[in-house]
């Protein structure tokens, strides 16, 4: 297993498990996009209700501002009446200059209707609508109750009702007591704000489609509303938590449900300075929502199909990989077992010639560097022609494989190689072996076929044997390979010539014999 990854390495093809880690990476790169796209949503729709809030409390800011300023113009009107009637002289002077002197200062003021004047009975003593006609009473409005008997109320703002004086138009009144001069009660000086005042402040607006702006008495009555109905005016939502919750603070921002509409707001709050109104901006949930709900639907649907696509590119990716790791394994097993093929011979199973000549220039260098010796082994079944001819090719293959079960029985060792060198000739290599090593080997071959005793009627013996020439050869000595070989090659044929059925040392006169050859029998 590692050597195959490091074989893959070194051929830039990653392991399975790296190709399983670069998968779960790329996937955990699209989850943690896909998720870091999941905390942007959430942070913008945090930043849009911050904004949402921050735009409402700035709004209601700057209408309460506007409201305060207007109602102290209108209030600065009322007190200037107050003023002209505590005048000593202010019955001795002219009509025009009188009616200059307590209301001339209305003339700037927009929306402010009818000033009026009214003595502790509640008749009108004072009047700024020079078309009125007839006597009038206003004992019992609110704002003339209200002054006579709380001397403290100060400046007073009544609720919603419609005008005697101007053709029923909706107004309220801006009211101050008249105190005598002994403290008693003088009477009231009013004067009717149009509401119409606060539908044009609150039409330039943009509130969303469900947006409202509305104008609160401090008791919570309502004196004002955007959207506006007129069956809205002067109802008491002074029990709703939404204004209860206006009464804990000077200004501030809440989330609820409209009581006079159900629909559910962020609510910006504020009470005007200095008047006894309390002022709510209020912009519909779902249009805040909204805003951020298409960002992230457009943000969301590109981030998935990003993710999506990260990940089913991993998936390819790991799928044409395995695929092609599946081909290459199956081709360098392919290729590995053509190598086999290619080194082995197909009769006996065993290292052919070119792979041996290979092992033995590989071995040659090892034993350069080592200083260790090689022995060599050179085996020749005797009179093998005689007994294919006698008995079939058939029974000289198998033969052959049987005289390769005994070679194969002592070359075992993992530096040793055994081949078939051509027909009826086999070589084997030991590696750092000296001359009685290669011997033994040779004799224990040699008695291993003997004991087989294959019967061979060509051959004296009357079975099967072989004949072996032995060479050894210390390479670092400058020997080469090509008089090695010829050594061993020259030693069976002297192995041959002395009557074959024997081992014969290059360089020996005379070829060795076991001394006991059925005792060799104990190592088959």
């Amino acid at each position: 297993m590692r050597l195959a990854f490091l074989d893959r390495l070194r051929r830039g093809v990653p392991s399975v498990s790296a190709i399983r880690w670069l998968t779960a990476l790329g996937m955990a790169v699209a989850a943690g996009t896909l998720g870091l796209g999941v905390m942007l949503l959430l942070q913008a729709r945090t930043d849009a209700w911050r904004q949402a809030e921050q735009a409402s409390s700035n709004l209601v800011l700057a209408l309460s501002r506007d409201i305060a300023r207007n109602i102290t113009l209108y209030d600065l009107s009322i007190q200037g009446l107050r003023d002209a009637l505590a005048r000593p002289d202010i019955d001795t002077i002219s009509e025009e200059t009188r009616r200059m002197a307590m209301f001339g200062r209305t003339a700037s003021a927009e929306y402010l209707g009818t000033l009026i004047a009214m003595n502790p009975a509640g008749d009108v003593i004072a009047n700024s609508n020079i078309d009125s006609r007839g006597p009038l009473n206003f004992a019992d409005r609110e704002h003339f109750r209200i002054h006579r008997d709380q001397p403290d109320a100060g400046l007073f703002i009544s609720r919603p009702y419609r005008s005697r004086v101007r053709d029923g138009e909706l107004s309220i009144a801006i009211s101050r007591r008249i105190t005598g001069p002994d403290g008693s009660f003088g009477g009231v000086v009013a004067g009717s704000l149009r509401l119409a005042y606060f539908r044009d402040l609150f039409a330039k607006l943009n509130l969303g489609s469900a947006g409202s702006v509305t104008v609160f008495g401090s008791e919570g009555r309502v004196i004002m509303r955007r959207p506006f109905k007129t069956e809205d005016l002067d109802r008491d939502l002074g029990a709703t938590v939404s204004f209860r919750k206006y009464l804990e603070a000077e200004s501030g921002t809440i989330i609820g449900k409209a009581a006079l509409d159900g629909v559910e707001r962020l609510y910006a709050f504020r009470h005007v300075p200095n008047l006894p109104l309390i002022l709510s901006v209020a912009v519909a949930v779902d249009d805040i929502n909204a805003i951020w709900l298409h960002k992230a639907i457009t943000v969301g649907s590109v981030l998935i199909l990003l993710s999506g696509a990260t990940v089913a590119l991993c998936l390819l990716f790991r799928r044409e990989i395995l695929r092609r790791m599946l081909a290459e394994d199956g081709l360098r097993t392919a290729a590995e077992s053509l190598a086999i093929i290619a080194a082995t011979d197909s009769l006996t199973g065993i290292a052919n010639r070119r792979a041996f000549e290979e092992r033995l220039a590989a071995e040659w260098r090892r034993s350069i560097r080592a200083e260790t010796s090689i022995g060599l082994l050179i085996l020749d079944a005797d009179f093998f022609k005689r007994f294919n001819d006698a008995y079939g090719h058939p029974a000289g293959d198998d033969a052959l494989r049987a005289i390769t079960t005994c070679i194969t029985r002592y070359v075992a060792r993992p530096g040793d190689t055994a081949a078939r060198y051509g027909g009826e000739e086999f070589i084997a290599l030991l590696a750092e072996t000296d001359e009685a090593g290669a011997l033994k080997v040779a004799e224990h071959i040699r008695a291993a076929v003997a004991a087989m005793a294959l019967p061979h009627a060509g051959n004296p013996y009357g079975h099967v044997t072989v004949s072996i020439g032995i060479a050894v050869a210390r390479p670092w000595l400058g020997v080469s390979q090509t008089s090695f070989l010829s050594l061993a090659d020259a030693a069976l044929y002297s192995a041959k010539d002395q009557g074959r059925n024997r081992c014969c040392m290059a360089g020996g006169d005379e070829p060795a014999r076991p001394e006991r050859e059925p005792l060799l029998l104990v190592h088959s």
